[in-house]
């Protein structure tokens, strides 16, 4: 499921929207006209709006569903949303032809994506670093056994990121490894039988390799960069410059459902997945989210953001090198027209952050 979203997001494809009814009227709160998508990662925007964060700030949502960013962008432009939730791949590509965008938000990582093995005929991340070697020499360590090596890659380009990143730290390219592009279910299937030496994918294909034995050797969480998705919040450029009060007031709110997340795990979740379910029909479930959220999603708090993460120059997910990554990478892989993206004036998020304190 989430492979094809993912790849669905790289490749920005057309869907329709998926159209609930309006929130009802309140007196006193202004309305905002939101786009969100019925996903883990954008769930705890239901969690503030059920726990009151949201009308506490003032704000009610008038909520369209959209199964990903292109749709919501192009509503976004046209004025039917105000304010999107969405990746930052499909922004970075989405802004070089509408350069009004803006991103405000960066707040949660998607790092489901896994280059695997077998158990016998490599070493993983975390054997190195049970070795003694540091996060960098371990991952170099971990990603140098691609050399001269087959990888099971399906999709091919729209999990090439993954694999750059990984080749990147142990000084190698893809001409160092054979690829081989098979759809995610055979490809898998292929794996499990001997084929190649190595299987890059997202979910589900992951789990179903771990239920077969297969280890992790690097995981979204130890590569950053190419390897992994920021989430956060779209608007353009005149309705932030005439409602920052409405993006500081979502972002309060936000913050306020993931403290209340990590202190009631239980019942946050489920209404998280209730509210998936409803949405999307995914029969999503409490155990699903689980996972997701032990170490394949990340939804920090604000404290863990102001002290690590986004805004930190050191940090593996701060926000600028992740943007920069997809800028030349797509400018060099897929022609995306590089010289139209100012990063620094269509990413005001960390500006915003530092207002909006919970």
């Amino acid at each position: 499921m989430r492979a094809k979203l993912f790849a669905a997001m790289l490749l920005v494809c057309l869907v329709l929207p998926l159209a609930i009814g309006p929130a009802s009227a309140q007196d006193g709160l202004k309305t905002v006209k939101f786009g969100n998508l019925p996903y883990l990662d954008y769930a705890p925007w239901a969690l503030a709006e059920q726990l009151g964060y949201l009308a506490e700030e003032g704000i009610q949502l008038e909520t369209s569903m959209f199964e990903v960013e292109q749709p919501l962008v192009e509503a976004l432009i046209g004025g039917s949303i105000e304010v999107g939730a969405g990746s930052d791949t499909p922004f970075i590509i989405l802004a070089a032809a509408a350069p009004e965008l803006r991103l405000v938000s960066v707040h949660a990582i998607f790092t489901g994506y896994s280059i695997m093995g077998r158990p016998d005929e490599v070493k993983t991340y975390d054997q190195f670093v049970e070795e003694g070697m540091t996060h960098d020499e371990a991952v170099a360590a971990a990603a140098a056994q691609l050399k001269n090596k087959t990888i099971i890659l399906p999709g091919g380009a729209s999990f090439t990121p993954v694999l750059d990143t990984a080749l990147g730290y142990a000084d190698l390219t893809r001409d160092d490894v054979e690829i081989i592009d098979i759809d995610p279910a055979e490809g898998a299937a292929a794996f499990i039988q001997g084929t190649a030496d190595f299987y890059s994918d997202g979910l589900p294909m992951r789990f179903r390799l771990e239920q077969e034995g297969m280890v992790n050797v690097l995981t979204g969480v130890q590569l950053a960069g190419g390897a992994m998705v920021l989430a956060g919040l779209y608007t353009t450029e005149d309705y932030l410059a005439e409602n920052p009060d409405v993006i500081e007031g979502m972002m309060r709110a936000w913050y306020r459902a993931i403290d209340y997340l990590k202190a009631n795990p239980d019942e946050s979740i489920q209404i998280m997945v209730d509210w998936i379910n409803e949405q999307s029909g995914a029969g999503f479930t409490v155990e699903d989210a689980e996972r997701f959220l032990t170490d394949l999603l990340l939804l920090p708090t604000y404290q863990e953001i102001a002290d690590d993460y986004f805004y930190n120059e050191e940090s593996p997910f701060f926000w600028r090198s992740r943007m920069q990554f997809i800028v030349d990478y797509f400018g060099a892989a897929e022609g995306l027209d590089t010289e139209a993206i100012d990063i620094d004036t269509l990413v005001p998020a960390p500006e915003i952050f530092s207002n909006v304190a919970p």
